[in-house]
């Protein structure tokens, strides 16, 4: 049966709590792009941090169902916990290509991109936690999402130089290959972050 007894606000803790699940595994995989030696203990930890990422949202997927009221409208918890849990897993897709394609050498550009994801793991713990009171909080909340896209472009920027030197001609084919879907991996992981900050916007003119 559905419970009516309250608004259930906690949600804002499960998505908070996955905001800090992502940004430690934001700090894992640039542990990871910097010293590729601790890889497999890295690997390990992020598989975890995954799985731990994902009992919390099928949790909230879990509540949703069977809770009537809720702050904001169930579509808007379950695109969010949803897009949350797909940042995540780019990053254990990222890891999981240095571990399969044998990595033995890092490249600088990784190491730039994981610093803009740091931060974007940084904003987006700030965005959940601001979240709760919407009203309150609606211009920092569209002013840090907004931060989050201009961080998006600067991984784009970062992504693009690094691959017009990967077709320079004078790399090697399967380095070429591996990290070009590396790179595309990482990528994706701030795709993914400013699609999310894409929604809290949405949410956040919805609910002010």
């Amino acid at each position: 049966m559905f419970n009516i007894s309250n608004k259930h606000e906690e949600f804002f803790d499960y998505l908070k709590e996955n905001a800090e699940n992502f940004r430690r595994g934001a700090l894992i995989a640039q542990e990871a792009m910097t010293d590729i030696s601790k890889l497999p203990q890295h690997l390990d930890d992020i598989v975890q941090l995954e799985h731990k990422s994902d009992e919390i949202n099928q949790n909230i997927i879990h509540q949703l169902s069977v809770i009537f009221i809720t702050p904001i409208d169930r579509e808007d918890f379950y695109r969010l916990t949803c897009h949350l849990e797909e940042c995540i897993d780019c990053l254990q897709g990222a890891l999981m290509r240095l571990n399969m394609y044998h990595i033995d050498h890092l490249i600088p550009s990784t190491a730039k991109i994981m610093e803009q994801i740091v931060t974007m793991s940084d904003e987006l713990t700030v965005l959940f936690t601001l979240l709760k009171n919407i009203d309150r909080n609606e211009a920092e909340l569209m002013a840090r999402a907004d931060h989050l896209s201009q961080l998006e472009s600067e991984v784009d920027q970062i992504y693009r130089k690094e691959i017009s030197e990967l077709f320079d001609g004078k790399k090697d084919l399967f380095d070429v290959i591996r990290w070009k879907d590396i790179l595309g991996t990482l990528e994706e992981t701030a795709d993914k972050v400013e699609e999310l900050s894409n929604i809290i916007k949405e949410v956040t003119m919805k609910y002010a």
